[in-house]
């Protein structure tokens, strides 16, 4: 399935490349295949087992990466000054969904990156995309967005890379500390206890409240 919609995803990224509009018009575009997709996302949640309903959020999936792939060759990434934060938020889900080109999510988030530092796109969808595209590549994430609930409701997070340089990293594109990210995971998940990674510093602190 997966060699079947790669070569779909290349065919469309040839014919809609040819097509490509970075004016006004990407705005509307972006935001139309965000609707398109999540009305696939919502049918296929509705019939989970419907092969009908997977096939065509696969079909949706591998269409919008080749529209994005191209997008990004021609246009960049889009800057929220420029398609608003709607499409800008749009563009980031995505490319969130287009886990069958892990390489396009690669390329995705090194422009992403540009665009946080610039403060054209926000800290929260750049790590959020980096840390599932290591993860689902079975590499150890970046900014220790990824966790799971394990024995007794306890939160651990998943490996991160070089975790004593966690927190710098962090507020290079402007997140806030992790001791601020895991005080907020525990609240969002009834005052869960958290499973202090190895080898990331514990900086207690004073973090605002939401």
């Amino acid at each position: 399935m997966k060699r079947i919609l790669l070569a779909f995803a290349v065919a469309t990224m040839a014919n809609g490349s040819m097509a490509m509009d970075c004016s006004s018009a990407l705005k509307d575009e972006l935001i139309r295949r965000n609707a398109v997709d999540q009305a696939a996302r919502k049918a296929l949640a509705t019939a989970p087992k419907s092969k009908e309903a997977l096939d065509s959020a696969l079909q949706i999936d591998a269409d919008n990466t080749a529209f994005m792939r191209a997008m990004l060759e021609k246009c960049g990434w889009p800057m929220k000054s420029v398609v608003g934060e709607d499409a800008a938020k749009a563009a980031w889900r995505l490319t969130q969904h287009a886990d069958m080109d892990p390489e396009y999510q690669v390329l995705a988030a090194r422009q992403l990156k540009s665009a946080v530092l610039r403060e054209e796109a926000e800290p929260w969808d750049l790590a959020v995309l980096m840390d599932r595209n290591r993860r689902l590549n079975d590499l150890p994430q970046t900014y220790g967005m990824q966790y799971f609930s394990a024995v007794e409701g306890v939160i651990e997070f998943y490996s991160i890379v070089s975790p004593a340089q966690l927190d710098s990293r962090r507020k290079e594109i402007g997140l806030p500390s992790f001791f601020c990210w895991t005080s907020q995971i525990s609240k969002m998940n009834d005052g869960a206890a958290i499973r202090w990674p190895n080898g990331v510093l514990f900086r207690p602190e004073d973090c605002k409240s939401d």
